[in-house]
């Protein structure tokens, strides 16, 4: 068999090229990341970790060049900010004009008040707040009341590795389902000086998470947040709890002392996080959900 001609090698090779470098890399369909119908269907929140973690432009989408290098003119469309319209995550209503409004009846401008029917021999009425019944208030017993005092609330706490691609840092971080998009502290972001993007009124970071025990990686956009300290718990819990779990490889070996966590770790990553496990110990104590990063000890201790 003749081999090809050079030049037919060549024009293939470009054209191979050309298919790779048009590889959507979240359907690995032939198309750009903007017209990809799976990217749509996706939450903002979730649009932005695709950017970050594929390394696409914030800008136009493109991964041919950084946003720095970017020379698409087309901001938002919705805010004006330096980022693409489908990486938007807040939409901000604008305020009706005096115009769009209707103008004020004389009744509404300047309302009548109502007249009190007076019956001649006839005492003048209590006033209305006197007459409404007041609300029962429930008093607990001295025994509850003691023991809610003595109760204190523990949170989900682990403590894990921050890698940068340079750099790791360990951290305190809270596992928190209801937290729609992880988030950091700002000031912790900039100890470790993570590498911030801003989009519009917002700021995220991008960092690979790490298990100080186990091979688990996962890249996760954090959300930079002004002022996020948690303090769990409340106050500390006695030596004897804490013994309670020796029989388990915590997450977090000092859930027990108060400590103020700046790392939450939201519902975007908590499907990859929790492993199977529950261990509940004996009532009065909290209990132990099974984790990447080991078992995380929450709930109310009233020991």
């Amino acid at each position: 068999m003749a081999p090809r001609p050079r030049a037919t090698q060549s024009l293939e090779s470009r054209r191979t090229r050309g298919i790779k470098s048009y590889r959507c890399r979240v359907c690995s369909g032939i198309h750009p990341l903007r017209k990809c119908k799976r990217f749509h269907k996706l939450s903002a929140e979730k649009r932005l970790r695709v950017v970050l973690i594929n390394k696409y432009c914030s800008n136009c989408l493109a991964h041919q060049h950084s946003g720095g290098d970017c020379r698409s003119q087309d901001g938002c469309k919705k805010c004006g900010g330096d980022h693409q319209t489908l990486l938007h995550m807040h939409e901000v209503l604008p305020a009706p004009t005096p115009g769009a409004l209707p103008a004020p009846t004389r009744r509404e401008r300047h309302p009548a008040a109502p007249r009190p029917v007076r019956i001649s021999g006839t005492p003048p009425p209590a006033p209305v707040a006197n007459n409404r019944p007041r609300p029962k208030v429930s008093v607990a017993s001295p025994s509850v009341a003691a023991g809610q005092q003595k109760a204190v609330p523990i949170l989900p706490t682990a403590v894990v590795v921050l890698d940068t691609g340079s750099k790791t840092f360990e951290t305190g971080a809270m596992i928190d389902p209801c937290m729609p998009v992880s988030s950091i502290d700002r000031s912790l972001a900039a100890a470790f000086r993570l590498p911030i993007t801003r989009l519009g009124d917002d700021e995220v970071c991008s960092v690979t998470l790490r298990s100080r025990t186990s091979t688990f990686r996962l890249n996760v956009v954090l959300k930079i947040e002004p002022n996020l300290r948690i303090r769990t718990p409340i106050r500390a819990v006695s030596d004897a709890a804490r013994a309670k779990f020796d029989g388990v490889r915590l997450a977090d070996e000092r859930f027990h002392r108060p400590a103020t966590i700046s790392l939450v770790l939201g519902s975007d990553v908590y499907a990859n996080l929790i492993q199977p496990g529950f261990l509940k110990i004996e009532d009065g104590l909290p209990v132990a959900q099974n984790t990447v990063f080991g078992w995380t000890v929450s709930g109310a201790c009233t020991e």
